[in-house]
């Protein structure tokens, strides 16, 4: 099959939590919080789908957050196929049918999300130190929030395969 039904899936789950974690970006917004929730999104591509599909479904996802989030075009496009490409390489390594890896690599996908912010802000704004506890605070709030996120966004996304009556088990990934 040219396009994997997966791939819609998988997009549509991304696109709702990024719609989702913007809703509640503008309500804290007066408190100056912010919450990053972008390490999920990478994770069931890259454990699930076969390299074209994985491509397409990070392609739509990273121009998505690109042009939902105020940094440079492309940082995300660019990173989320790095790193979601890093993750399918290792895949053989990781559990997809349970939360635990999951769960972990969203983490480290979401803190590589952060420096890669941090690094398009550009050297004038390292030197600030409330630059550094916004960061901080951003990043706890963000991975403490993830720990309640990214399960329940994992356990959608195969109950949308479910539903949907696709297959839930990973493809096989060849080595290139």
């Amino acid at each position: 099959m040219f396009l994997d039904p997966r791939v819609i899936i998988l997009f549509a789950g991304n696109a709702l939590l990024l719609f989702l974690c913007l809703l509640v970006n503008s309500s804290l917004a007066p408190l100056s919080l912010y919450l990053v929730l972008l390490g999920p999104m990478l994770v069931l591509p890259a454990l699930y789908l076969n390299h074209r599909s994985f491509f397409l479904c990070t392609l739509l996802t990273g121009l998505w957050v690109d042009a939902a989030l105020p940094a440079a075009f492309g940082l995300f496009t660019c990173g989320f196929l790095v790193m979601g490409t890093l993750i399918a390489m290792a895949r053989i390594r990781f559990r997809a049918e349970h939360n635990y890896h999951p769960i972990l690599l969203a983490h480290i996908v979401n803190f590589v999300c952060l420096v890669l912010l941090t690094a398009s802000q550009g050297l004038h704004t390292l030197s600030a130190p409330a630059f550094w506890l916004q960061l901080m605070i951003t990043a706890l709030l963000s991975h403490a929030a993830l720990l309640i996120v990214a399960p329940w966004f994992f356990n959608l996304q195969r109950l949308l395969f479910e539903l949907c009556h696709v297959d839930t088990e990973p493809d096989e990934f060849p080595m290139l």
